[in-house]
């Protein structure tokens, strides 16, 4: 099969699987605590930037939908960190009204490193926190020239987004969205449902990039 048709083939498998994560979401929602409530926003969040990426590159506007990737990887990330490692006042600081006051103490949250290395530090499970760092080494550079109109998505314009790195993005974007989902099934307060968790892995092997994930 070439390269093309691979891709036209995910980007359908992948619609497919967005559908299949939204129908769980649709069934759950998160404790009634103000911790698991934000982190739960934090990975819908992060869902709709996924969601949002396949329609734009299914579109033919790759820049747009790659410049999502990014805030995706970030709202996992800091849903993970707020269910985990972030302290009650950051947790009572983000739960406030928006505001312009609440607007610039949010801002002096940790950066994205530092929520990794609190995450690492905390109790999250450890093939987790693995996966996360794997991630953010492999793509991180290429992920922030997207996000700033860089020097990838500038060149790309002019040389084109070949068919296999799209397909790759894409797959690592379904990734996200398979940890992403695990999180707010971890939220609903309800494990047992993970089982639906492991359905989808199997039914979607294709379009994750590893197969043990």
């Amino acid at each position: 099969m070439k390269e093309e048709e691979k891709l036209l083939s995910l980007i359908n498998r992948s619609t497919e699987f967005q559908t299949e994560i939204t129908n769980i979401i649709q069934s759950l929602s998160p404790v009634a605590e103000d911790r698991f409530t934000i982190s739960y926003q934090s990975g819908l969040l992060a869902f709709e930037h996924a969601n949002a990426a396949l329609l734009l590159i299914n579109s033919g506007l790759f820049a747009s939908g790659y410049s999502h990737f990014r805030p995706q990887f970030e709202s996992l990330i800091r849903g993970i960190w707020l269910l985990y490692s972030a302290s009650d006042s950051w947790i009572n600081k983000l739960n406030q009204p928006l505001t312009m006051d609440s607007a610039s103490k949010a801002d002096k949250s940790p950066m994205l490193s530092e929520m990794l290395t609190q995450i690492e530090n905390s109790n999250a499970p450890t093939h987790l926190v693995l996966q996360l760092k794997e991630y953010k080494d492999t793509t991180w550079k290429a992920l922030n020239s997207y996000s700033h109109a860089g020097f990838h998505p500038l060149t790309r314009t002019i040389i084109g987004y070949p068919a296999k790195l799209t397909y790759d993005s894409l797959r690592n974007s379904n990734a996200v969205s398979a940890l992403t989902v695990q999180l707010l099934v971890i939220l609903s307060g309800y494990p047992e449902r993970m089982s639906l968790i492991r359905e989808l892995h199997k039914e979607f092997l294709d379009c994750l990039p590893i197969k043990n994930f």
